[in-house]
């Protein structure tokens, strides 16, 4: 799930749906403590909820973007099961970026406009539950991720002085053990 954070907030914004997945390499240097890289594919972007502007009007932005996080991966074990934590900063590479609009009659500035900073960094952190069998990892995570840039210019005397999107993801994950 994805939204934006708009300032100034003209209309009220919803979380939208998309997918993700990718590639994780995992190093564990120390007894509950390691490092983790990741390579992602990520969907995101936001809805706008016009309530009062008719039943027929929506408006949705989607982005879809590769991301790359390098997280602290800290864990607990009981038995085969491990409790675990990734805290961590993340880039981003806009990839692509379409929008759906129904009944243009009522537009917003956002609407139309084009991402200006397609390069991302913000922070994430999660928190999970793995199953370990032999050398087969078997997990899922729960994570937020907040970008500290914005998509859209912020120099004073431009139309948004923030424009950060936010992610709340869950995660189901299959890792193979190498040593």
């Amino acid at each position: 799930m994805s939204t934006i954070t708009l300032v100034p907030k003209l209309v009220d914004k919803m979380f939208t749906f998309g997918k993700n997945g990718g590639i994780v390499l995992r190093y564990i240097s120390e007894n509950h403590f390691g490092m983790q890289a990741e390579i992602n594919y990520l969907e995101s972007g936001w809805k706008e909820d016009l309530e009062g502007f008719g039943l027929h009007y929506s408006y949705c932005r989607k982005l879809n973007f590769v991301e790359i996080p390098f997280l602290l991966h800290a864990y607990s074990t009981a038995g085969n099961f491990r409790f675990m934590l990734n805290v961590g900063p993340k880039l981003g590479l806009l990839l692509s970026e379409s929008e759906e609009i129904i009944d243009n009659s009522t537009t917003f500035i956002q609407h139309g406009k084009t991402v200006e900073k397609p390069v991302q960094y913000g922070v994430m952190g999660g928190a999970g539950l793995e199953y370990h069998l032999w050398r087969t990892v078997l997990g899922f995570e729960g994570r937020y991720c907040y970008n500290l840039s914005n998509i859209f210019s912020d120099a004073v005397g431009d139309d948004f002085n923030t424009s950060n999107l936010q992610v709340i993801s869950l995660n189901a994950y299959l890792l193979f053990q190498i040593k």
